[in-house]
């Protein structure tokens, strides 16, 4: 089913509505691991986009790490990733957002140091908690899948990235969605160019007291549509009055929540009005039907 976004001047561009758009809301001890692999290999399980996992990480892990980013941040004035013009945000780790392969790798190797510092603060058992690599590894590998980082020429993906989203105007993250900038990962062959689903995984680290909730829309954009928005190249940001007719839901996430995201569906995050949000993550993507990988 299609209908056309517009405002009170101009129509946009038609918007596909995924029937039965939703999400499942799941604690720590009910996890079905079938509803994971069907969101990163379909972009969906039975019309539900996103899948949340309460309480899954130790809180006194999450708590650790948020410490040691906050002293991090302090030291260096805000982290690695400067103010490039889209969003305002304190961050470890690196970014692909307007990257090709090589801009990418060197971005990686730059700032790796400072990933593998922040993470110090926590074993391989509370890596794990926060990740899911081997669980994910073994998920796959018994569907004759490999999981694990993209890869180009001799360089590997970042193993995850941290941030703390600040006022980005309207929202703290305005709404986006991450498949539009691949078209950068194809200007060398940079192998996430070929990801047929993008999956955004975070685990929240440390949760605002006020405001901060996750945002999502029932909105797919295409290539028609994001040139409509001038964002082709981007998928950032959609301006949000122009959404408030598109059915949408909004979820608190609390410290320790991990949650899997259809990451090619329009989202974002409201305004923080009390203390700060903190999370981790990286995307997943289905390159083909035997390779499953992530990048940050």
């Amino acid at each position: 089913m299609n209908y056309w976004l517009k405002n009170s001047k101009r129509w946009y561009c038609p918007v596909q509505i995924k029937k039965g758009f939703s999400y499942l809301d799941t604690q720590s001890d009910n996890v079905d691991f079938n509803i994971i692999k069907n969101i990163i290999l379909h972009g969906h399980y039975q019309g539900n986009v996103l899948y949340i996992i309460r309480d899954f990480a130790n809180k006194k892990i999450c708590q650790d790490v948020a410490e040691k980013f906050n002293q991090m941040v302090n030291r260096n004035g805000g982290g690695n990733r400067a103010d490039d013009g889209f969003v305002l945000t304190n961050q470890i780790g690196a970014t692909q957002f307007s990257r090709n392969g090589e801009e990418y790798m060197a971005e990686v190797n730059r700032v790796n140091g400072s990933v593998a510092e922040l993470m110090s603060v926590a074993d391989s058992y509370a890596t794990e908690s926060l990740f899911l690599n081997r669980t994910l590894e073994d998920l796959f590998l018994d569907e004759g899948i490999h999981f694990g980082p993209a890869r180009y020429k001799n360089s590997y993906a970042s193993f995850a990235t941290f941030r703390r989203w600040l006022d980005n105007g309207v929202m703290s993250l305005m709404p986006h969605e991450d498949r539009a900038q691949l078209k950068f990962a194809q200007q060398d062959n940079f192998e996430i160019s070929d990801a047929m689903t993008v999956t955004a995984f975070n685990v929240c680290l440390e949760a605002a007291q006020g405001g901060g909730e996750l945002k999502m829309w029932n909105l797919d954009p295409d290539e028609p549509c994001r040139a409509r928005f001038g964002v082709t190249d981007t998928g950032y940001p959609y301006p949000p009055h122009l959404l408030q007719g598109v059915e949408s839901l909004s979820v608190r996430l609390n410290a320790g929540d991990i949650y899997f995201m259809n990451a090619c569906h329009l989202h974002g995050v409201s305004s923080v009005s009390e203390g700060s949000r903190l999370t981790a993550g990286r995307f997943i993507g289905r390159l083909n039907n035997s390779k499953v990988v992530y990048w940050t």
